[in-house]
């Protein structure tokens, strides 16, 4: 019995302390906006720990202020992120959009620093009528005067950014390894009305397998695969809709069987809505005429060594970053004009969807129709090739697909960081 009335004293404790803390959170709740921080590329915990002046919520139909996050990747090669702070409730005609960008330069915790504080700026004037204003204070930390702006002619690189990457990666146990190497150099040049893009890659994957045949002998398979690509682009901005560019590539891949391939292609783009509002929603389409040369490694299926194609292309693509969630699509028809019935057909879609409060949907699929594959070489493929991926195979299609559910419920409130375990 006693032990019935220790355990039944431990539950209450359990119980009532965190509801003894609530009730003393809950009474500052009221001196501040509630804000919803919606935001999958970032750190979230940092920025709750370093914002600690408003209270956080878990769905934004409890929130004063829902400040939507998105992000783009810069010219330079740093990141641009776009704040969206959308007013509801009391303050829900009290819109703004501020913009915040870090330098290809800067480490993970300059960058989430400098977030942060284009953060707080957004947030002062949703708490004009708030108590808690009495608290902060302001300061600034310039020396009196505006730093400009670099202009083209006082930057040296004219707006040219150039980067050289590589990177390995190996394993292995007694019976296998495997190493795969990939290396790469590219330059950009991004100005309002020019875009310029080189880049080159290469791959280099062996895979060794040790094994013991029926005499006791060890036997040492190795595979290797390789490919290389080199790719260009020059794109001239016509109009707040319009684009005029010429693409380049050439490339070669022992999985493919491509010994060499050259290309070059003028492409059309037009976006539905103007190219500024990218970080809210774009819908594009873009047609591309390749013209290209192909030296085979193998001979074909199609009894070809060598081969030139002209491609013609539509390339359409869809982005909304919106307060209900994410929708991301890709689609892209082609065709060979020598044979029209070699074409091919790629969808893409990923969706990231708010049905209703604490209740989240995340959908993503590919699916394609591949009528196109004209370098897959004669001859039957061997166990290894179709095990490892070796090489190409035929097939009339391809998916992949994932669905996932999330539903919270509980508190509203989000605001404190417990970084323990």
């Amino acid at each position: 019995m006693a032990y019935n009335k220790y355990s039944f004293i431990g539950i209450f404790l359990l119980i009532a302390l965190p509801l003894e803390t609530f009730g003393q959170v809950n009474g500052t709740i009221d001196r501040t906006v509630k804000v919803f921080l919606d935001c999958n590329r970032c750190d979230r915990s940092y920025i709750r720990d370093n914002i600690n002046f408003v209270n956080y919520v878990r769905d934004k139909e409890d929130s004063q202020v829902h400040l939507l996050i998105s992000k783009q990747r810069t010219g330079s090669g740093g990141t641009e992120y776009t704040l969206r702070y959308i007013g509801r409730e009391n303050l829900d005609s009290q819109d703004q959009n501020l913009k915040y960008t870090s330098l290809k330069s800067d480490t993970e915790d300059e960058e989430r620093k400098g977030l942060v504080k284009k953060i707080k700026v957004g947030l002062l004037p949703y708490l004009s009528n708030s108590s808690v204003l009495d608290n902060l204070d302001i300061t600034y930390a310039g020396d009196g005067e505006s730093a400009p702006q670099e202009s083209a002619q006082s930057d040296k690189w004219n707006y040219w950014v150039f980067e050289l990457d590589g990177r390995s990666f190996f394993n292995g146990e007694e019976s296998r390894k495997n190493l795969f190497i990939s290396m790469g150099a590219s330059a950009d040049h991004v100005t309002k009305n020019w875009k310029v893009n080189i880049e080159y890659d290469y791959d280099y994957n062996r895979r060794t397998f040790t094994s013991t045949d029926s005499l006791g002998n060890e036997v040492t398979d190795i595979f290797v695969t390789r490919g290389q690509r080199f790719e260009s682009s020059i794109v001239k901005s016509l109009s707040d809709h319009w684009s005029l560019g010429i693409l380049g590539e050439s490339f070669s891949s022992s999985r493919n069987n491509i010994d060499f391939n050259i290309s070059g292609s003028p492409a059309i783009e037009y976006n539905i809505f103007p190219y500024e509002e990218y970080a809210e929603r774009r819908i594009s389409f873009m047609y591309v005429m390749s013209a290209g040369y192909f030296n085979y490694k193998k001979e074909t299926i199609f009894n070809k060594k060598t081969d030139f194609l002209i491609r013609p292309q539509l390339r359409g693509r869809m982005d909304f970053t919106q307060p209900w969630g994410e929708i991301e699509g890709r689609v892209n028809a082609s065709t060979y004009l020598q044979d029209l019935s070699k074409n091919r057909l790629d969808l893409n879609l990923e969706l990231d969807f708010r049905i209703f409060r604490g209740l989240e949907l995340s959908l993503s699929g590919r699916y394609s129709l591949i009528n196109d594959q004209l370098s897959i070489p004669k001859g039957n493929i061997s166990d290894a090739e179709q095990l490892l991926n070796l090489r190409q195979q035929s097939t009339s299609y391809s998916y992949r697909g994932s669905i996932g559910i999330e539903y919270s419920f509980g508190s509203i409130y989000n605001n404190i960081v417990n970084p323990r375990f």
